[in-house]
């Protein structure tokens, strides 16, 4: 991973002096090519300390030649920068992701949340025979999904394990209320009725998803783009939707309270155009990373993005949050 020398973000150091965060490097990603999606991506997980870690003492292969590799390759050009700030590329690990997914390979905007769940994905695909699974162990949990017949009352139930749950956005929801809707009940009537193996039959039925266990890091997406059949095309949802910065939620098994540790934010109007950020927290401390460019940030300006309750031309919006468990 190549390392270039910047002196744009020397202030930070200067200006936080011994409050700097201790132990840390900060640095910035080079966009070459209208990769900030992959950018905010690659800085949140390198901040998410247990992912991090658990990237650093990965055996990496004989050649090298893995996603796995390439990340721990990049992880150490951070941790071994000699500054404390600084920026680096990343065109080694692009070059090869690209290879791997033609969505990747272009100099096209592309989706932040689209890039993390492939990310995700891909790395859970090579550890899947490893003892220590860091996908697993870090953002994985499981969700139930069950489907009551309303005629003779069997539930069945189908269990999946999820990375990060999507959620849709509602005027003048919160983001625990937009928790809250995602385990609403659905009506199966009509032409949607249930196939019932104990009545052997459709039947009315009502279905319901449900957490059962709880990860460690739990990544949320909020759908800020939906295709609008007027235009006949993806457009952005800006709809305000307030975030706390601690959120405890209660699954099937367990309880768990998180603390809000990045957001990833889109701004401008489209899926494929528009850019993104990332807003990080380290050691009590926001940090603004744009690419190569990094800067403080205050905990007074979030609400600046949450959403807006009226149409505007700026639409910069939270799209995705971390919270780490406590």
């Amino acid at each position: 991973m190549g390392i270039t020398q910047s002196s744009q973000n020397d202030y930070i150091e200067k200006y936080l002096g011994q409050d700097f965060p201790n132990g840390e490097i900060l640095i910035g990603f080079e966009n070459p090519s209208n990769i900030c999606y992959s950018n905010v991506i690659l800085q949140a997980l390198y901040y998410c300390k247990n992912f991090r870690n658990g990237i650093l003492q990965y055996q990496s292969t004989i050649n090298q030649n893995n996603l796995l590799d390439l990340t721990k390759l990049l992880f150490q050009s951070i941790s071994n920068h000699k500054q404390k700030t600084g920026v680096i590329s990343t065109k080694k690990m692009m070059n090869f992701i690209k290879t791997k997914n033609k969505i990747f390979d272009g100099k096209y905007h592309q989706d932040s949340h689209e890039f993390y769940m492939w990310f995700i994905n891909e790395c859970e695909e090579l550890l899947k025979d490893k003892q220590n699974n860091l996908i697993r162990q870090i953002f994985q949990g499981q969700q139930l999904t069950q489907t009551e017949c309303l005629n003779c009352h069997t539930i069945s139930q189908r269990e999946e394990m999820y990375c990060d749950l999507s959620l849709d956005l509602f005027p003048n929801y919160s983001l625990n209320t937009c928790l809250q809707q995602m385990s609403k009940e659905e009506q199966l009537t009509g032409q949607n009725k249930f196939f019932c193996d104990q009545c052997q039959s459709k039947q009315d039925a009502c279905k319901r998803l449900l957490l059962n266990t709880l990860p460690n890091v739990l990544v949320i997406h909020l759908k800020r783009f939906k295709y609008d059949e007027r235009y006949g095309q993806m457009i952005k949802v800006s709809t305000k939707i307030p975030f706390s910065q601690q959120l405890k939620i209660k699954a099937q098994k367990q309880t768990k309270t998180y603390d809000l540790t990045t957001i990833i934010i889109h701004l401008g109007q489209g899926i494929l155009y528009g850019h993104y950020i990332c807003i990080t927290k380290i050691q009590g401390k926001w940090f603004r990373f744009d690419d190569d460019k990094i800067s403080l940030f205050v905990d007074q300006d979030l609400h600046y993005i949450y959403g807006r309750s009226y149409p505007t031309q700026s639409q910069t919006c939270a799209y995705m949050l971390f919270y780490n468990a406590q």
